[in-house]
Formats: structure tokens, sequence, C-alpha cells
């Protein structure tokens, strides 16, 4: 058998079937459960997930100081009362005005 001669139809089949083995395999890798296209979106879910953690991070700082200072400082105490309360002092005069629309 020369490597001229055309295949036998055995290696047809053979080789048809190899061909669809390649192609089922390529398939399963780009859109199998842990594919190609699963790992890219398990990647941008990853970094969403790292940029909220970051956002939190950042929330409880900011919350902590909150904290120190709502324990340790009478005059920030005092200004929180006066601006979500509505306090005044003894002897102070407030005023308001109507917002015109």
């Amino acid at each position: 058998m020369s490597l001229l001669s055309p295949l036998s139809s055995s290696e047809k089949k053979l080789i048809v079937v190899l061909i669809f083995i390649a192609f089922a395999w390529t398939l399963i890798i780009i859109f199998g459960e842990k594919g190609l296209l699963s790992l890219h979106r398990m990647g941008l879910e990853l970094r969403e997930m790292k940029e909220v953690n970051e956002r939190i991070r950042e929330e409880n700082k900011r919350l902590i100081r909150e904290l120190y200072l709502l324990k340790n400082n009478r005059k920030y105490i005092e200004e929180i009362a006066r601006k979500e309360l509505g306090l005044i002092r003894e002897g102070e005069i407030v005023y308001q005005f109507k917002e015109e629309k």
C-alpha cells in the first residue's frame, strides 16, 4: 500500500469518528460546565465580588470612625443632635425660613 492510494472504508470511518470526537471535546472544553465560557463568567463574578468587598470594607471603616466619635467626642454628638434632631442650646433662638418653590 503506497501513501498515494485511496483510503479504505474502515480508515474513512475511523477518520470521521476521530473528527467527531475532536469536535465533541472542543464543544465540551468551550461550553461545558467547567469550560472556557464558565471560567470567564466566574472571573467576572470574582471581580465584581472583590469590588463589593472593597466597598463594604470602606463602609466599615467609616462606621468605625463614626462609632469612635460617638463614644469619645462630645462636640460631634452635639453636632449630630443639632442636625438630625433639631436640638438647640438653652438661650439660643432658632430662625426657620420657609423655602419658596
